[in-house]
């Protein structure tokens, strides 16, 4: 083909008949070709290869299909500057900023919530407040000696912590309750406990115990112990069972123990170890 016009688009559909040569010696394949003045080349409609902008809203529909992007750059993927950047060379993701530092690195603020119905979970146990780190932004648990929170909301009989028989200096608090929706059982003043004690570990032949306990009423009368011996702290709870908080000599375990299933109980730690 000569006296082609510049910018001439050209469909070719079969190349069994052509020769790589000349102004053809791109045409190796079937599609869509243009003339540049001096030879035909490849009309590339991929999305790859040059810059653009949408003309309206688009929807990608994946199906069943999935959708992966490869790279092994640093700020490999990004979106609007510093919103959201990808590392792929070190395997980071950066919010606020494209140099991440960390697994997930922000910079500005954070917010963690479920749902509504997970904003009253039936238990909760051992919980650990998070620490951040002042030099670096790391987070992480929060080192020993911060107040920590165990029980929840109809537990059941469970261990609420354990505790290293010796180098150990724990204040406890705690509420325990009756709750059964009921205005006949949760009128019942035997139903309210609150109290408090120390855990003290010395790793002495009698490594670790419960000292200075208090444990009232909902009157904040005294209440009346069936035992409390250091290791074990005792009441009944008028028609509503046998309460026992225990602390294993061996293991360390504190344990709270209770056979009325619409039990709820919280204990609060303060102290180190």
């Amino acid at each position: 083909m000569i006296s082609i016009p510049p910018s001439t688009l050209i469909y070719v559909n079969n190349i069994s008949t052509g020769t790589l040569a000349g102004n053809a010696i791109n045409i190796d394949d079937t599609g869509y070709y243009y003339f540049d003045s001096s030879k035909w080349r490849k009309l590339d409609t991929s999305l790859y290869n040059e810059n653009g902008n949408l003309s309206e809203n688009r929807i990608v529909t994946q199906g069943s299909k999935t959708l992966a992007f490869t790279g092994t750059a640093k700020n490999s993927f990004s979106v609007d500057g510093n919103t959201l950047s990808v590392d792929a060379a070190d395997n980071k993701v950066g919010i606020g900023n494209i140099s991440p530092v960390t697994t997930l690195d922000i910079e500005g603020t954070a917010r963690l919530s479920p749902n509504i119905a997970a904003n009253t979970p039936p238990k909760l146990f051992n919980a650990r407040p998070l620490y951040i780190n002042n030099n670096n932004g790391e987070i992480s648990y929060a080192p020993k000696g911060f107040t920590t929170v165990s029980g929840g909301y109809r537990p059941g009989s469970n261990v609420l912590a354990t505790f290293p028989v010796k180098n150990t200096l724990v204040r406890v608090r705690f509420v325990c309750f009756v709750d059964a929706s009921s205005d006949s059982n949760n009128n019942i003043n035997e139903a309210y406990t609150y109290g408090s004690f120390t855990i003290i570990g010395r790793g002495t032949s009698n490594p670790v115990k419960m000292i200075d306990v208090n444990v009232k009423n909902v009157d904040g009368t005294p209440k009346s112990l069936t035992n409390n011996d250091g290791t074990s702290i005792e009441w009944d709870n008028y028609a509503l069972n046998h309460i026992t908080i225990s602390l294993n000599q061996s293991t360390g375990q504190l344990r709270f123990s209770n056979s009325n299933t619409v039990f709820s109980y919280m204990f609060e730690f303060l102290g180190g170890t």
